[in-house]
């Protein structure tokens, strides 16, 4: 091939770029042996090499053959991290000879900064073992999850799962979807097939697309409400199953009915008529106030690329009825991202205070000293510590005897709340399940939320059953709490 090229007329040809060491010997060897050093040179260039392949992939992201960032940190931090290339200026004749040194001119080149992540190495591994092993068990469309800081905003881990390797960023990695595209026989169709299912494995599910989240949406209900001391600790509800709101009947997901319960019973219990009364009970103007307060009516500005807006696909308070109120009530009837969710429950579990989620902590220059150090921004107070206190004892017994048992985990105590939410359309009874969850109670540190998208495929009520994303929580915090030097305060088993 390199004999092919040098007998073209072209005045400059490139043979090949980005050639690895060993094979620019073998190179350098053949010029040599056939003494075509006047006509054949090689440039030096660099290449980005990922240590750790495809670890934290979707935050980190990757860049071109033109060392360009194209997706996640890379592409965010592109000017910073890229650098100003040296030169070499020379005076030559018409025949392409050096006139001089003395009309020789070399202009160093400029490393650029370099970044220092919150993303901690071993959670992230845990985070990701356990969102593959789900998403392949049960052969999920995707599962995403984000490990927080529950008091700085700093992202610990963060992951969308299928995921790629940083340095074989084109390279299809996951078997369902290898399988998918090697039924279709076209190869047209073939070809779109595979180019959209790498470019799914590029994107961060949990800054850049949105979902309907489901009844982990109940505790910023059950805040709004004790802070408008519309309801209390006593506040009760009798639940037949369903509740009539306007022309629609509104089904609890336990069809025969809770009884009657408690505010922390409906909680535990994830009762949707009782979050509907609540709803009413706090009105459209409240409503939104707290949901605007939570941060669901705009970015949360973190520093990663592609951020979803999702100001248009939520009710505000001019367009919300007794239907849309009600729906919204539970966590259905409006979309937000996982970064949202996650950056908002961090405000209710540390007593009210809402930071700005971020993934960078500090900024380095080519010796690396410190240029910039990003310190946790607050933004807003969300809730007093009082209803901050109620929901974590509350998400604690959710835990211990509602509907989040299978996010136990053994020696802790641990507080969290399950969701559930039929994707559109509903005909397609596709479901996406999640869990929010804190530990330890009594001194949240640590905050993981994770979304299992279209579990137990094919379609199907079997879909629809939150232990899947508790039991992944589980596993998660087991090895997260003692890596973290978090001791337990029970007796194991």
């Amino acid at each position: 091939a390199l004999e092919e090229k040098t007998r073209q007329k072209n005045h400059y040809v490139i043979v090949r770029e980005q050639v690895e060491n060993n094979i620019k010997k073998q190179l350098a060897d053949f010029i040599d042996k056939q003494a075509m050093a006047n006509c054949i040179g090689m440039e030096q260039s660099t290449k980005r090499y990922y240590q750790y392949g495809s670890l934290a992939s979707s935050v980190i992201g990757f860049t071109g053959a033109d060392d360009q960032g194209l997706s996640g940190l890379e592409q965010n931090y592109n000017d910073l991290l890229t650098g100003t290339p040296g030169r070499l200026i020379t005076a030559k004749d018409a025949k392409s000879n050096s006139i001089s040194d003395d009309y020789s001119t070399s202009i160093a080149a400029q490393d650029g900064d370099s970044l220092v992540l919150t993303i901690n190495q071993t959670i992230q591994y845990y985070l990701e073992k356990g969102l593959r092993e789900t998403m392949e068990q049960y052969r999920s469309k995707g599962a995403y999850g984000v490990v927080m800081d529950c008091n700085t905003g700093a992202v610990l881990a963060m992951s969308s799962m299928p995921d790629y390797d940083c340095n074989e960023p084109y390279k299809l990695t996951y078997d369902k979807n290898k399988k998918a595209i090697k039924k279709i026989k076209d190869k047209t169709k073939k070809s779109e097939a595979e180019s959209a299912a790498v470019q799914n494995q590029w994107r961060n599910f949990t800054v850049s697309d949105t979902y309907v989240p489901g009844s982990v949406f109940k505790t910023f209900i059950a805040s709004a409400a004790l802070e408008e001391k519309v309801v209390n600790l006593n506040t009760s509800y009798t639940c037949t199953g369903s509740i009539q709101v306007e022309d629609y009947k509104m089904n609890c997901h336990y069809h025969a009915g809770h009884g009657t319960q408690n505010l922390t019973q409906g909680l535990e219990n994830s009762c949707n008529p009782f979050f509907i009364t609540i709803g009413q009970r706090l009105g459209v103007h409240n409503y939104f106030k707290y949901f605007q307060g939570f941060g669901f009516t705009d970015v949360t500005g973190i520093d990663l690329p592609g951020e979803a807006d999702t100001s248009g696909l939520v009710y505000h308070a001019d367009n919300m009825g007794p239907t849309e109120l009600a729906t919204s009530s539970f966590g259905q009837g409006f979309n937000c991202t996982m970064v949202q969710m996650a950056a908002a429950y961090c405000s209710v579990i540390n007593g009210g205070s809402y930071y700005e989620p971020h993934v960078v902590k500090q900024i380095l220059n080519e010796q690396g000293s410190v240029v910039e150090r990003k310190e946790p921004v607050l933004v807003r107070e969300t809730v007093s510590q009082s209803t901050a206190n109620f929901l974590k004892q509350t998400m604690f017994e959710t835990v211990e005897n509602g509907t989040g048992g299978a996010a136990a985990v053994a020696g802790y105590e641990v507080g969290g709340k399950t969701g559930t939410a039929e994707r559109l359309p509903r005909k397609d009874k596709n479901y996406l399940v999640s869990f929010a969850g804190f530990a330890p109670v009594e001194d949240p540190q640590v905050f993981v939320y994770v979304v299992i998208d279209v579990p137990n495929y094919p379609p199907g009520p079997q879909q629809a059953h939150s232990s899947y994303a508790s039991a992944i929580f589980s596993k998660i915090m087991t090895e997260t709490l003692p890596y973290l030097n978090v001791f337990p305060t029970q007796d194991l088993p």
